[in-house]
Formats: structure tokens, sequence, C-alpha cells
């Protein structure tokens, strides 16, 4: 039982259109435009029918992680394993699920209570990327690596024994990195542990030591070339989002990226060359440094 990829993202978001707006004119992504008569929003950025939903709330947070499965089996596998691990997993409504385009979904809740949707058999859409800033693609996969998911996440795991237990042992997946950056002095000290699934992307989920808000301290996506990226930047600095890491590349997934507040403040990584790996022949790193260069961190206030 592994876990294939990352797939999608439910956001509860206080003001849908700002966030959809951001999507779309900052981004790049697409609007799926799907049933008007639901208070959803959708961005798409790939034949999948969404990678991000935008939920109408009373705040900005992360509601939830669809997390892939590749065939009904691996599914079933990893909910049972769940289940008899003591956690509560509980069955998806099929409205939802067809809502949510897949063929069978499950709920339940990290050690960190951050919730997942564990899920097989997402129906696709191949209408075009139709991008309305002018972004060629997304890296989400192809027909060599197969699907990747729409990039990463990187989640609160204030007990990340217990988190990475829960992910490797239960959910299928596995480390790739295990990052200690230096911190600032009285600053509580950090770890970041990055987890691959079953594609090539260096890693798909990651779990950090700090509580976080808005239930995610940032989400990736990432495009084709660094003129991608430069053009996301110009338009993340006109349209007055917050830049809260300039350019930038890491030491463990090669990305070469910027971070942006989206409305509301969930962070978004904007990225390009993000490291594909060989997993029969990696070996799990320990680092000590998250970048190479770049990524002067400044947030607001």
């Amino acid at each position: 039982m592994t876990l294939a990829s990352i797939g999608y993202l439910r956001i509860e978001a206080s003001d849908v259109e700002a966030w959809m707006r951001f999507g779309t004119e900052v981004l790049g992504l697409m609007d799926a435009q799907r049933d008007p008569s639901c208070s959803a929003r959708y961005l798409r950025m790939d034949n999948h029918p969404f990678r991000f939903a935008i939920e109408p709330g009373d705040g900005d947070k992360l509601l939830a992680c669809g997390l892939e499965y590749r065939c009904e089996a691996d599914w079933t596998s990893a909910c049972e394993a769940l289940r008899e691990a003591g956690h509560t997993v509980s069955p998806g409504d099929p409205a939802v699920a067809k809502r949510l385009c897949v063929s069978n979904f499950a709920t339940v809740s990290d050690p960190a209570g951050n919730v997942l949707e564990l899920y097989y058999g997402r129906l696709l859409d191949y209408t075009p990327l139709n991008s309305p800033a002018g972004v060629s693609e997304f890296i989400t996969g192809d027909e060599y690596t197969g699907d990747m998911g729409f990039g990463h996440a990187v989640i609160p795991a204030p007990d990340i024994g217990a988190s990475i237990e829960f992910y490797t042992s239960l959910v299928g997946l596995a480390i790739s990195d295990d990052l200690y950056p230096p911190m600032p002095e009285g600053a509580p000290e950090a770890r970041v542990v990055f987890m691959h699934a079953d594609n090539p992307r260096q890693h798909s989920l990651a779990l950090y030591n700090q509580p976080s808000p808005s239930g995610v301290v940032h989400m990736m996506v990432e495009v084709s070339t660094l003129d991608e990226v430069g053009r996301g930047l110009d338009r993340a600095k006109a349209a007055g989002h917050p830049v809260i890491a300039s350019l930038g590349r890491h030491v463990n997934d090669n990305m070469c990226s910027f971070y942006v507040l989206a409305p509301g403040g969930i962070a978004v990584e904007y990225g390009y060359d993000g490291l594909l790996v060989d997993w029969d022949t990696y070996t799990p790193t320990v680092s000590t440094e998250g970048d190479l260069w770049g990524h002067e961190y400044s947030f607001p206030g």
C-alpha cells in the first residue's frame, strides 16, 4: 500500500472572489466553472477537474488535503490499516464524492488534527488549460512520470514523531529529507520532515513541528520555466499581494521559487525546476540549510 499523490486541497476563504482573482490572475490557474448552484469555486491546472476548491466561510484556512491512491485495493488497505490503529475513518457521502469527482473517499484526521480525504478513481476532464495569465503549463506529471499531484503542501505537526509514524506506517508516504533549519536566537527549534509519494516529485507533503493558524504552512504549484516564475512574481507585486520570500532556490528539492500570500494569509510557493527522484536509488537525507541562495523572508507586520 503506497500513496500515489497529493491530489487537491479544499480551502476555506472569507472572500472567495478575491481568492479566485488571485488564483486566476496571479497564479494563472483556470476557473473550472463547475456547478453554478454550488457556493464553492474551483481552480484547475491540468486534466483533473480541479486541484483547489475555494469554499466560503468565516475564516481563511485549509479544510482538507485530498490524497490519492492508485486503485481501490490500495485505498481499502490504507483505510483498514488506519481503523486497526485506532483512527476514526468516516466513509464519504456519495453526493460529496460526485462533487469531488472521485470514485470513493473516506475522511480521517492526523495526530495534529489535519483533515485528510483519502480517495481513489479521480474522474478526469480533458478540457485544455486556458490560463488567464498566459501560463503555458503547470508541472503535474506526464505519460512518463504519471500523475505527480498538484505540487506539495506543508502542514503543521507539533507532535512530529506521532505524525511521522502516522504518515509513513499508515498512509503510505516515505521520508525524503529531514530539515533542521537555522533559527534566530530565542526562536523555538524548527524541524521540517519532507515526505514523498509513489511518484518522482521530491516531496508531496511535509510536516512542520510548529502550529499554524491557517492549518497549512504553505502550498506549492510548479510551472515549466524560470520566466514563468518571474512573470508570476511581477503579477503578484503588481496586484499588491505581499511577497514573503524573495526569489531563491531550495537545497533539497532544487525548487527555484518565491512565496506570496493569498487573500486571507495562506502562503503559496510559485516554483520551477523541482527535483525528480528515482526512489530505487535514493537515500533519505538530513539537512541543516534550507536554501542554496535567496528566499529572504519578510512577513507583513
